[in-house]
């Protein structure tokens, strides 16, 4: 029995191009669902859609303002609605579906259960397991070595998509640069205190946690991100 972990966010888009009304996308959106989980060979499904509210916009005005508007239908938000009644959906309200996708599915690993990510988002690739993406279809898995380098690799480098700075001019090359053969945890996390104190100087620790907390996708609720500052003060030393 295969659990279906979804972004709800991705199917409501894949839903409305093409359609003209609300009732033609809620059928398209019926069908992509089917698909997907026909296609990813699950039984069940939880499905997350982003609400109302967002600690991370509290925190930086400016969070995902870089981002293309995309132009949405009139009846958008109704769609969201009817969507998020479904049976098995939820509709987030002071964070983000990520957070909630990211949540449930440690949740299914730690009771044992078959499960695979839904989602077009490559910041989920922080979640080890199996993830299908429904516009390529395809199937891949994401080991545990890996989903912990690329955590501690996008605080590093922020995301230009979401007007997430990290540290300037710190992109792919450069991060995998500074994180070049290291695959344990806490030496992953040194690094990166090292890579803030060397460019923001005495501002590191706070410009890594203000980062940190952008880029950190939850893990349980209200699992914000946090090193200690004397973890911290112990990296750069080191």
């Amino acid at each position: 029995m295969t659990l279906s972990v979804i972004d709800g966010d991705v199917f409501l888009y894949m839903s409305m191009w093409g359609c003209d009304t609300l009732k033609e996308a809620q059928d398209k959106f019926n069908l992509i669902l089917e698909e997907n989980l026909e296609s990813t060979f699950s039984t069940d499904y939880c499905m997350a859609f982003g609400g109302p509210n967002n600690f991370r916009v509290d925190l930086h005005p400016g969070y995902k303002g870089h981002r293309k508007k995309n132009a949405k239908a009139d009846w958008f938000d109704d769609l969201k609605l009817w969507a998020s009644e479904l049976p098995g959906s939820h509709l987030c309200d002071g964070f983000e579906a990520d957070d909630l996708v990211r949540i449930w599915a440690l949740e299914a690993d730690a009771a044992g259960k078959d499960r695979v990510v839904i989602t077009v988002d490559k910041d989920l690739d922080c979640i080890p397991g199996s993830h299908w993406n429904p516009r390529k279809r395809e199937l891949y898995q994401v080991e545990e070595s890996y989903a912990e380098y690329f955590y501690w690799k996008q605080v590093l480098m922020g995301d230009s998509v979401d007007a997430i700075p990290g540290i300037p001019k710190c992109g792919p090359v450069k991060a995998d640069k500074l994180l070049y053969g290291l695959t344990d945890h806490k030496e992953l996390k040194a690094a990166v205190c090292r890579a803030y104190h060397v460019h923001y100087g005495e501002d590191g620790y706070e410009a890594m946690i203000w980062n940190g907390r952008l880029i950190h996708i939850w893990r349980f609720m209200d699992d914000h991100f946090k090193v200690k500052r004397e973890s911290y003060d112990q990296a750069i030393k080191g």
